[in-house]
């Protein structure tokens, strides 16, 4: 009952204006960022292009965990007419800069709250995690930047592993997607796309109040629904632990936030993916062959 008369408290008008501040202006900036990801890959690609990809990535994801992850390249190399691996090599790139990203602004919050934080997700050792994944992601980049540069040594060490581990009538088309996926990182090769990327990457995350890193932790958990679930959890522990919020206060305000958040994206990737004529049995087969 008591969390009944929170949510009847909620002024709704400024929650529905934050959602559509999270939803479209988050989106339409990680969309920009795409745009300078694949610019060694094709240049001058349309904003509306990349943004309607975005949102129905995002539909997909909600319905199917990560299914989003592959179908938005997809369906963006169809219309673009680019190699759909090396596209989603740059998605492969944006989620090690989230993460990256993630966890600096997780530092962060443990520079001030440290001693909170760690009492609230004691059992997770966050810190642990954060730090080894930090470290990981890092290195992966490192290493795929590093064959990038190496290129035709890349495709030589490649061409003989494919060789022995592989049949012949699929080495050809492994070494191809191989050497197509690294060339999704190809920005490397273009420092003055640099500031471009890193600004985005911070304004995207700018977009996230502290509380959200934590938010964001949950939501990197691959479940439907959006990460129901590890949100409220992540949310309402983070909340009432860090900041001291009443339970029913901060689980009105998980719920509130993430059935907006989900309606907002359903609705938005729903009106693009009809826009886009997207058929998503179609984008899922698609995604299998890539």
């Amino acid at each position: 009952m008591l969390l009944l008369e929170e949510l009847k408290k909620t002024n709704y008008f400024l929650a529905f204006i934050a959602m559509l501040i999270g939803v479209v202006v988050g989106s339409w900036v990680r969309a920009l960022r795409w745009k300078y990801l694949l610019d060694p890959l094709k240049k001058d690609i349309g904003m509306n292009n990349l943004f309607s990809a975005v949102m129905i990535g995002y539909l997909m994801n909600a319905l199917i965990p990560r299914s989003g992850e592959v179908a938005r390249p997809v369906l963006l190399a169809q219309k673009e007419g680019i190699s759909k691996a090396s596209t989603f090599g740059t998605i492969v790139v944006e989620r090690i800069f989230d993460m990256l990203a993630m966890f600096a602004a997780f530092g962060f919050c443990l520079f001030f709250f440290r001693e909170k934080i760690s009492e609230a997700f004691a059992p997770y050792d966050i810190e642990a995690i954060a730090l080894w994944t930090s470290l990981v992601m890092l290195a992966f980049l490192m290493f795929v930047v590093l064959m990038l540069f190496n290129l035709e040594k890349t495709e030589d060490i490649a061409g003989r592993i494919t060789k022995k581990i592989l049949p012949a009538r699929l080495q050809e088309k492994v070494h191809k997607i191989f050497i197509s996926l690294i060339t999704g990182f190809s920005f490397a090769k273009h420092p003055k796309s640099y500031f471009k990327i890193f600004a985005t990457t911070v304004m995207i995350w700018l977009l996230y109040a502290l509380i959200l890193v934590m938010m964001s932790f949950a939501q990197t958990l691959p479940l439907p629904g959006n990460s129901a679930g590890t949100f409220y959890l992540f949310t309402k522990t983070a909340l009432v632990t860090v900041y001291g919020i009443n339970p029913e206060v901060a689980i009105g305000y998980a719920i509130v936030q993430h059935l907006l958040g989900f309606i907002g994206i359903l609705v938005i990737g729903f009106y693009y993916s009809i826009k886009e004529n997207y058929k998503f049995n179609t984008g899922l087969n698609d995604s299998i062959k890539t």
